[in-house]
C-alpha cells in the first residue's frame, strides 16, 4: 500500500513557471531534431508510427478492461496486453536514446502515447519528463488519465504532484484527484490545500466526511442538499433510513431523480421497493435487490429490445446469477447473437432454472461476502461495480476507498482488508434485522 503524503514531505512548490520551464527543454530536443539527416529522420518516424499504431490500440484496451470488470490477474488478455506494452515500450526508449526529440514530437502527435510513456520508470525519473506527463494528462478523456496517474511506478508521482498543487498550478483539482484515487492524501493536506484557497469547500470536504472527520460531516449537514452528494450524506448518517425519509419524503412520485430512488432501494425501504422495469437505472435496481421473482418479466421485456439496449440486462442478470447464467455478458454478440440470447435465457426461465430461495448475488445469497466477490469479478462493468460500492460501503458502515482506474494490487489491498473486518461484515449481513450493530 502507498505512504499517505503528509504536510512533512512538501518540498518546495512547483509552479506553473516550472511546468513551463520543462515544456520548453521538450521543445527544444524536437527542434534539434534538425540535425538528424532527413532520410534517417523518416526512417525513425515511420517506426514509430508503426509502433504508435499497436500502443495506441493497446494502451485503449487497457482501460476497457478496465471499465468492463475487475481487471483480475487470471485474464490472458490483459496479461497479453502488458507483455506487449513492454515489448513496445523498448522501442520508444532506443528512439529516445538516439534522440529524446524524437520522443517529445509525440506530445502534438500522439497524446496519450507521449503522457503513459512520461509516467512511466523510464522517462519519469527525470523531473522534466515528468511535468511533460502530468502536464498533459488533463488533456485525456478522464477515464484513460486516472489510469495512467493511478497505475504509474514512478515513485516520485505523488510528491511531485503534491508540490504541483503546493504551487496552485493549473490543473491543480485533477492531481487532487489522482491523489485521492492513489490514496496519497493526507487529513492535514486536505485541510493544508482548503486553507490556502488552493481545493475548494466542494471538494475537499466531502473527501473529509467520508474519513468521517467532524467539519467535513459538518459542511455537509450545513451546505450540500441531500442529492448533491448522497452517497456521503448516507455514508455519515447515524440512522440512514430515517434521515431518507425525512429529507426526500416516503413518496417515490416526489423523488427529485432515478437516482435518489435507486438510492432508496439500496438502503432496502419498504416504501420504494415497487420495480419500474422502464426506468433507466431499472438494471441497477435489480442488481442491488437481487429479487428472482423479477426475472419473467425481465427477459419477457428483453423481447422488445435490440443488443444494445439489452446489453445492460444481461450483465444485471449476471450480478444475481453469476455463473448460474446460462451465458456470460462478454458473449453477447461474440457467441450469441441477440436472438439467441433472448431464446436461451426463455428456455431457462421456462425451465424455472432461475428459481433461487433468496435475494441472490453471483449465484449466492446477497451478503457481504458476495458482494465482495462480485466487486473481484472481470464479467462485472463499471457501472455496477460503482454501485455495488456504494452498497457496501452504506450498508456496512466502513467506507472503502475504490475506483475502476486502481492497479489490481491496490484493489486487492482494498478488499481484503475490508475482508477481515468483521464488524463491517456484520452490519451488512443484518442490514434488514432490526439488531442493533454498532449504530
Amino acid at each position: 500500500m502507498r505512504q499517505r503524503i503528509g504536510v512533512e514531505y512538501l518540498k518546495a512548490p512547483i509552479t506553473q513557471k516550472d511546468v513551463e520551464g520543462a515544456l520548453v527543454k521538450a521543445e527544444l530536443a524536437v527542434n534539434d531534431l534538425a540535425s538528424l539527416s532527413d532520410s534517417w529522420l523518416s526512417f525513425c518516424n515511420e517506426k514509430l508510427a508503426i509502433a504508435s499504431e499497436s500502443l495506441s490500440f493497446l494502451l485503449r484496451q487497457r482501460v476497457q478492461i478496465h471499465k468492463r470488470g475487475y481487471p483480475s490477474r487470471d485474464l490472458d488478455y490483459l496479461r497479453l496486453i502488458e507483455r506487449q506494452m513492454k515489448q513496445l515500450k523498448q522501442v520508444y526508449l532506443s528512439f529516445y536514446r538516439l534522440n529524446p526529440g524524437l520522443i517529445h514530437q509525440l506530445r502534438n502527435q500522439e497524446a496519450s502515447i507521449y503522457a503513459w510513456l512520461m509516467l512511466e520508470k523510464e522517462w519519469g525519473l527525470e523531473y522534466d519528463n515528468l511535468l511533460c506527463g502530468l502536464s498533459l494528462l488533463g488533456e485525456l478523456d478522464t477515464p484513460t488519465a486516472k489510469v495512467f496517474a493511478a497505475q504509474s511506478p514512478v515513485e516520485i508521482i505523488d510528491n511531485v504532484m503534491s508540490e504541483l498543487i503546493e504551487g496552485n498550478v493549473t490543473s491543480s483539482s485533477f492531481y487532487f484527484e489522482c491523489l485521492r484515487v492513489r490514496q496519497a492524501l493526507s487529513i492535514a493536506l486536505i485541510r493544508r490545500w482548503h486553507n490556502a484557497n488552493i481545493i475548494p469547500s466542494h471538494i475537499a470536504f466531502p473527501i473529509l466526511a467520508l474519513h468521517d472527520v467532524k467539519e467535513g460531516i459538518e459542511w455537509l449537514n450545513d451546505n450540500a442538499d441531500g442529492e448533491q452528494y448522497l452517497f456521503e450524506h448516507l455514508i455519515t448518517k447515524h440512522d440512514r433510513g430515517t434521515w431518507f425519509r425525512q429529507y426526500f419524503g416516503v413518496n417515490p412520485s416526489s423523488l427529485p431523480s432515478e437516482e435518489v430512488l435507486t438510492y432508496a432501494k439500496l438502503l432496502e425501504l419498504k416504501e420504494f421497493e415497487a420495480f419500474d422495469i422502464f426506468s433507466s437505472l431499472a438494471p441497477v435496481d435489480f442488481a442491488l435487490g437481487g429479487d428472482c421473482k423479477l426475472v419473467p418479466d425481465i427477459v419477457e421485456y428483453l423481447v422488445s429490445l435490440d443488443e444494445g439496449q439489452g446489453e445492460i440486462w444481461i450483465q444485471a442478470l449476471y450480478v444475481v446469477y453469476g455463473d448460474l447464467l446460462p451465458l456470460k455478458p462478454n458473449e453477447v454478440g461474440v457467441e450469441y447473437e441477440w436472438e439467441q440470447v433472448v431464446s436461451i435465457l426463455q428456455q431457462w426461465v421456462a425451465e424455472s432454472k432461475y428459481q433461487q430461495n433468496l435475494a441472490s448475488r453471483l449465484g449466492y445469497a446477497l451478503s457481504f461476502e458476495s458482494t465482495l466477490a462480485a466487486m473481484q469479478d472481470p464479467h462485472i462493468n463499471v457501472l455496477f461495480r460503482s454501485w455495488l460500492w456504494r452498497q457496501l460501503c452504506i450498508q456496512s458502515r466502513a467506507y472503502i476507498a475504490w475506483d475502476m482506474a486502481m492497479p489490481i494490487s491496490q484493489q486487492d489491498w482494498n478488499f481484503n482488508k475490508l475482508k477481515v473486518t468483521s464488524s463491517a461484515s456484520e452490519r451488512f449481513n443484518m442490514r434488514n434485522s432490526h439488531a442493533v450493530m454498532g449504530y
